[in-house]
């Protein structure tokens, strides 16, 4: 569902497929701690030594300031993290219960180097307990330092950049690399980075992208990784059959960050042609709704692959796919 088809450079061996299900495996457990990254607060995200200053990228809006974090392990390289980027205008006020609007912009260069609020919801009792992962519930204190400074002013995402490759990865990819012949594309290959952005799950009423660090995936698959807050609970998804709260601003908010993802992403090195939206949860029926949201025809995105994470409301759709996928041996889906 993520393989990105293409040919590898002559003599180099290419990396292992980076599969649906390990780009969620790398952002559970960058999340949880286990691969040694674990963290909680501002920013940078959850990085073992923050380094020096990032890049200054110059975006529609802007210039942002990020940061680059320095990953311990030996097969990943730094990762420039750019934090907290207003990919729409505040919701509050006359914008609440609205569809979002494009950001405002701004002239000095803007400090993405920590987490912005999140978007509010629920911090005690069952309900958090009951929609994270045991590794979360089990870490409940790392969990609510990302959740505790809430706002309605919430719409932020996060980019991770890949810089360059670890001291031992090429020692790695020539150990555990199972790709044979020349079919896959050697993702190291210079030009754009493919996209990957994450919608995290919660039923809809909890959670954050903050909790998800894009460190390990985007180093590991050079690719450039994006997470996002939306609006949550009866700010993003009350529905009263009135033109007053028509509902769904939610998915509205994710639609924004794809449109800002094609505006922008090309200035971080990515590819706005090659976007990949992948969740888990609630997050992976979104997923499944944005594909078939009208809001999606006619834009660049619309027709690339989106990877979903098992559920009983994804699963159908992600058989189809693949299905299809083989009758054409492998070339690009049109929507």
């Amino acid at each position: 569902m993520l393989r990105i088809a293409s040919r590898a450079r002559p003599g180099r061996r290419p990396r292992p497929r980076l599969l649906p299900t390990l780009a969620l495996l790398l952002l559970d457990l960058a999340a949880s701690g286990s691969l040694g990254l674990g963290g909680g607060g501002g920013g940078p995200a959850h990085g073992a030594s923050p380094g020096q200053e990032a890049p200054v990228i110059q975006t529609s809006y802007g210039k942002l300031r990020g940061t680059r974090v320095n990953l311990v392990n030996e097969i990943l390289g730094p990762v420039n993290q750019y934090l907290g980027v207003p990919y729409a205008a505040a919701p509050v006020g006359e914008r609440r219960f609205q569809p979002p609007e494009p950001p405002a912009s701004w002239q000095q260069t803007r400090n993405a180097t920590r987490f912005a609020p999140v978007c509010p919801q629920n911090v005690q009792g069952v309900l958090l307990e009951v929609m994270l992962p045991v590794w979360f519930t089990s870490n409940a204190e790392v969990v609510a330092s990302h959740l505790l400074e809430q706002s309605e002013d919430c719409l932020f995402l996060n980019v991770y950049v890949p810089t360059e490759d670890g001291t031992n990865a090429k020692k790695f990819t020539d150990d555990f690399s199972t790709n044979e012949g020349d079919e896959e594309r050697d993702i190291r290959d210079e030009g754009p980075r493919p996209v990957m952005m994450y919608i995290h799950g919660g039923s809809y009423m909890e959670g954050t992208g903050n909790l998800f660090d894009g460190s390990v995936l985007a180093s590991y698959g050079n690719v450039i990784v994006v997470t996002l807050n939306y609006r949550l609970g009866v700010l993003g998804f009350l529905s009263m059959n009135d033109p007053a709260a028509k509902g769904n601003y939610g998915l509205l908010d994710q639609i924004q960050a794809l449109r800002w993802i094609s505006e922008n992403i090309i200035h971080f090195g990515g590819d706005p042609l090659r976007v990949t939206v992948f969740g888990s949860g609630a997050g992976a029926s979104c997923v499944n709704l944005l594909t078939l949201s009208h809001h999606s025809e006619g834009n660049r995105w619309s027709n690339s692959s989106k990877g979903t994470k098992s559920s009983p409301t994804s699963c159908s759709l992600t058989q189809t796919k693949t299905k299809t996928k083989k009758k054409t041996d492998g070339k690009k889906l049109r929507g």
